[in-house]
């Protein structure tokens, strides 16, 4: 998903240069701020902000008193283009953030070979067919020993093997004269119970999962939207700006997942410096805790030095501004199901149930008729499908891990 984003953002600058504004509805103020060095680009005056006002130096008067023609010069050299934009993008996507390679995807849920189905990367019309053959059944079946679930559930299963073995051994060497019965409908009340406790634990969890499917599906649409209107307001009047803030957009995905998803600081800083060659820019944002929240405050920043030369309309301004504020909130309602989970009393009560049934049920099985071989048999695919169905639900839980 985050490709066909970033893809997407740096075809929404693509074709602004076949298809400019109107620019004379549009008031340019003389003034200029401490902060902000004016130069001109192809004709078009251009503002760059090299880092917030919290962090710029006060400009020098000697850098002030420079010939215009010798700045000009300076600009042009360290101006930013599409093409550098578009080759540092490309550079991203097949080099630092391959899917095979990304350091925020953890790797269980990429499976054994690289072709696995996983909902973590976007399906193609080749995956739906092959997710839905019917040879499927036969296909999981055969798959069993690669299986992700059955790798993260195999301690419990060994555990309950272990168990069921033992618990037979001392059935039939110390009870074999007198043999208690342990009621099965006793225990199918028990069983009962757990199910729907699973159940309902799972139902939950799958309802954060499509919730976090819906909020990241925000994160594409906004992202989007706000490329296409930096293209449209704010590149005709200002390039380098625009592609300035293009960057931050670009990486907002990218810091977001990293963010959700406890990766250290470290998987970024490459990332970051790559699609922001301002060195400024770069130390900046990777200083900050919350990076995501910096690049809302960087792209709020411009859009008040815009307003306030008069670049933009009052409708351009509540346009980008309310789009800044949608990608805030997707990352205040990401974070909430990151650092909410489902009840942990919740949680514990189900583990503790389930532990006791699966600890009752090998003896009842082989106290009530059955040979050592049945026992053991019943017993695992019992521990199997509720260990799984446990296991699911906590990967659910937490969906933007």
């Amino acid at each position: 998903m985050m490709i066909l984003s970033s893809i997407l953002l740096v075809g929404s600058f693509v074709g602004v240069d076949s298809f400019q504004l109107p620019l004379t509805r549009r008031l340019v103020s003389p003034q200029r701020n401490n902060n902000v060095v004016s130069a001109t680009n192809n004709g078009e005056q251009s503002t760059i902000i090299s880092a917030p006002s919290s962090v710029i130096s006060p400009t020098h008067t000697s850098d002030t008193s420079l010939p215009t023609t010798r700045r000009n010069k300076n600009n042009e050299s360290n101006a930013d283009t599409l093409l550098k934009f578009s080759t540092d993008v490309q550079h991203v996507l097949h080099n630092l953030r391959a899917m095979e390679s990304d350091p925020c995807i953890p790797k269980h849920l990429m499976g054994h070979h690289s072709s696995s189905l996983s909902y973590s990367k976007t399906w193609t019309l080749d995956d739906w067919e092959f997710h839905n053959s019917r040879k499927r059944y036969f296909r999981y079946l055969k798959n069993i020993p690669h299986s992700r679930l059955m790798r993260r559930i195999m301690p419990q299963q060994v555990a309950l093997l272990i168990w069921t073995i033992l618990s037979v051994y001392l059935e039939d060497q110390f009870l074999s004269t007198y043999k208690p019965k342990i009621p099965l409908s006793a225990l199918g009340t028990i069983s009962t119970f757990v199910g729907f406790l699973l159940t309902l634990r799972s139902n939950q969890a799958l309802s954060r999962l499509m919730e976090a499917r819906t909020l990241w599906s925000k994160v594409i649409l906004n992202t989007r939207e706000m490329s296409s209107l930096i293209a449209s307001f704010i590149y005709p009047v200002d390039k380098q700006l625009a592609l300035m803030l293009g960057r931050h957009v670009a990486l907002f995905g990218w810091l977001l997942k990293s963010q959700l998803r406890f990766t250290k600081k470290d998987d970024v800083v490459e990332l970051v410096r790559t699609m922001l060659p301002n060195k400024r820019d770069a130390d900046y944002l990777l200083s900050q805790r919350q990076k995501t929240v910096a690049v809302i405050t960087r792209i709020r920043q411009v859009l008040a030095h815009l307003g306030k030369a008069h670049k933009l309309t009052t409708a351009e301004e509540i346009a980008l501004d309310h789009t800044a504020h949608a990608l805030s909130e997707v990352i205040t309602s990401t974070g909430r199901i990151r650092a909410s989970p489902i009840p942990t009393l919740y949680t514990s009560h189900t583990s503790r149930l389930l532990v006791f049934y699966l600890f009752c049920l090998p003896p009842a099985l082989h106290l009530s008729g059955l040979d050592g071989i049945m026992t053991t048999v019943l017993t695992m695919v019992v521990g199997f499908a509720m260990f799984g169905l446990d296991e699911i639900s906590h990967l659910f839980e937490q969906p933007l891990e």
